[in-house]
């Protein structure tokens, strides 16, 4: 029996390889909003190769194909590093600069809404329902959520920081996902 470091599948390298990316995308934006890239990276890429193991010995339960689930957790990534960096950098830029810095996000989050939509679209009918009610929760969670920060922001008359759209969106797109899974078993 071969132990995970002597598995030399295709599959388990890309997973390795994908995690150790994933990691360190992660670890740098985590580096850069803590004023240490290299402790941030270090962090990232550790748990970025504990991740590519863990994703190399669990079966995944929505059965998605390992090089979407590979694209997903890349493109995601990506669109939170983007967001993360013009985040850190909005206070540093001005005029058309800011407007293009904010098209890069943009431009990572449509590669990411790609990448789910094939995911999602490799999955057989039962998978595919879980999936479409899930968003539908998410979406409408989403919009209760908003609800209170945009009265806030109204009555306060300070504006919030709309990158938590992002967070509030993925929190309760999970929470549906949980739901529409325990309900289809």
């Amino acid at each position: 029996m071969k132990t995970f470091l002597q598995n030399d599948s295709p599959d388990f390298r890309a997973n390795l390889t994908t995690g150790f990316v994933v990691g360190a995308m992660l670890g740098v934006a985590l580096g850069m909003g803590f004023g240490s890239i290299l402790l941030g990276l270090a962090v990232g890429m550790a748990l970025g190769l504990a991740l590519g193991i863990f994703i190399s010995r669990r079966e995944l339960p929505m059965r998605y194909p390992m090089y979407l689930v590979r694209r997903m957790l890349l493109t995601g990534t990506l669109f939170l590093l983007t967001m993360m960096i013009f985040a850190l950098a909005e206070g540093m830029a001005s005029g058309a600069t800011l407007i293009l810095g904010a098209m890069v996000p943009t431009l990572a989050g449509a590669l990411f809404v790609y990448s789910i939509g094939s995911a999602i679209a490799s999955l057989d009918e039962m998978q595919r329902r879980i999936q479409t009610e899930a968003i539908a929760i998410g979406f409408g969670g989403t919009a209760i959520a908003l609800i209170p920060l945009a009265l806030l922001d109204i009555s306060t008359h300070s504006p919030s920081h709309w990158l938590i759209l992002s967070l509030i969106m993925v929190s309760m797109w999970l929470v549906g996902k949980l739901w529409t899974k325990r309900r289809y078993g």
